[in-house]
């Protein structure tokens, strides 16, 4: 989820069709932060079928967008480990700000097919709701190491910050928990709960600032004291700063180095 406030038609928080339209809506994009995006990826190579960019050669490294974000916040961590010899492709996927109602299906969708055609990642760089996708991706394997930066990792905690930052009467919000119960039966079981038993023969690199205001820092701390993995506390970094971190993305390239 973005950090921006938005102004919330009260019928949204009242109508439970309409909270489920939100739900599905990624947040707006203002032009400024078009141009910047533009500037911050002028230098590297556009994706050859695919909206979004890749950098440098070797070993190939997929760096997942949040919900609501861009593959833009990724240009960061694709250099640094571009200088290190490896291939970061950061595709903009359904979910990116300004995009039309998409879910989490049509998401991974893409991430699969990019998987498909560029063949299986070494390493998955997966910010905020990416760690969701990842769960519905990789399904019987997982990539040899996987970080995540600020991770959703139960989509109740999301859907309490969707709730608490519309302000939705509770009728509301319990027709958001039925829809998304009834959304893909098979599928939801998935989503609830820290993944512990997912991807066990990944090696994780879980980043995330005990300031994060979208995605709970606590969920970071249970699910490394609940598996393999080591967690890099980001502190005053919020959600998105995290990702450009110069400090951060040292240990991210000497997290991957050492390991691939």
């Amino acid at each position: 989820m973005s950090e921006r406030r938005y102004k919330i038609p009260f019928p949204v928080r009242v109508y439970p069709g309409l909270t489920w339209r939100a739900w599905l809506t990624p947040p707006p994009i203002g032009s400024r932060t078009l141009e910047k995006d533009r500037e911050a990826t002028a230098d590297l190579t556009p994706l050859d079928g695919y909206e979004g960019f890749e950098a440098g050669s070797g070993p190939l490294v997929l760096a997942l967008h949040g919900w609501g974000g861009r593959a833009a916040q990724m240009a960061p961590v694709a250099r640094r480990l571009a200088a290190e010899g490896y291939r970061v492709v950061a595709p903009e996927l359904p979910s990116r700000a300004g995009a039309p109602i998409t879910d989490i299906k049509k998401v991974a969708a893409v991430v699969t097919g990019m998987i498909d055609r560029l063949g299986f990642p070494e390493v998955v760089i997966a910010h905020s709701f990416a760690a969701v996708v990842m769960r519905v991706v990789f399904v019987d394997r997982g990539p040899r190491l996987a970080v995540m930066f600020g991770p959703a990792l139960d989509w109740m905690d999301a859907v309490d910050t969707f709730s608490e930052r519309l302000r939705l009467f509770p009728w509301a919000k319990r027709g958001l928990v039925r829809r998304l119960e009834r959304f893909d039966p098979a599928l939801t079981p998935r989503m609830r709960g820290l993944p512990v038993d997912h991807m066990p023969d990944t090696d994780l690199l879980l980043i995330h600032a005990p300031d994060d205001p979208d995605a709970l820092f606590s969920r970071s701390a249970e699910l490394a004291a609940l598996r393999p993995a080591s967690i890099l506390v980001a502190e005053g970094l919020g959600h998105s700063r995290i990702l450009g971190d110069p400090a951060i993305l040292d240990r991210v390239a000497e997290f991957v180095g050492a390991r691939v």
